[in-house]
């Protein structure tokens, strides 16, 4: 059985972005640092060791390769949810996931903190978990060898700190999804499933004073 980890909406600019999720929820939050490759994000802890990153591009446009371009592409019509993503309690299960679909366990450097330290990334199926999961509205699995260190541990301000994720609305094939992530997970997870395109539809957190607030947006275009 897996356990919800994490979900990533990306944006065109992160204080604005920020500003707007916070004005939406009124979530706590703090800043979780930058990616080498030119990403910056902001941390919503939601409880319950899972978490919300608001993600966006801050290397200059001139500058841009690729993959940055891409980001952009994907919002070029607003925030859009990017991905979701599972969390296995041990590396045998994560090894176990990457055999099952075909792909690998990839460890790789992540963001760097504010504090200059700098993150480990443990996940599955590795680079092809844009075509194998996010592009059909699936999720990817991560790997936390020191559950202390989960983001949703964070000191975070500026609002009500989240303690649970009571509903995740998903657009997916429910068959599909419930093959991908095992029964088990499937039905223990506050899944709605919904027809459509691909990918995250809206978040349900309730907040620490029992109040519940709700995030919702479209799926990008992967």
């Amino acid at each position: 059985m897996f356990h919800l980890d994490h979900l990533c909406l990306g944006v065109r600019d992160l204080a604005d972005g920020v500003r707007r999720v916070q004005d939406e929820t009124g979530l706590a939050h703090y800043c979780g640092g930058a990616f080498a490759a030119g990403i910056a994000n902001t941390i919503f802890p939601l409880g319950e060791d899972v978490y919300l990153e608001v993600e966006a591009v801050t290397t200059p446009a001139a500058e841009r390769d690729a993959r940055l371009t891409w980001f952009d592409q994907a919002l070029a019509d607003g925030d859009r949810w990017m991905f979701w993503s599972l969390r296995a309690d041990t590396l045998e299960e994560l090894t176990a996931v990457a055999q099952r679909l075909g792909g690998e366990v990839l460890r790789v450097p992540g963001r760097v903190q504010p504090d200059g330290t700098q993150r480990i990334i443990t996940t599955a199926p590795g680079p092809r978990a844009l075509e194998m999961c996010w592009r059909r509205g699936l999720p990817n699995w991560y790997y936390r060898e020191d559950p202390a260190t989960n983001p949703d541990r964070g000191a975070a301000e500026h609002g009500a700190r989240g303690v649970a994720v009571t509903r995740l609305e998903v657009g997916a094939d429910a068959g599909e999804l419930r093959e991908h992530i095992g029964a088990e997970t499937f039905d223990r997870l506050p899944l709605a499933v919904v027809p459509g395109r691909p990918g995250v539809r809206a978040v349900t957190v309730r907040t620490v004073s029992g109040r519940e607030v709700t995030l919702r947006r479209d799926p990008a275009d992967l």
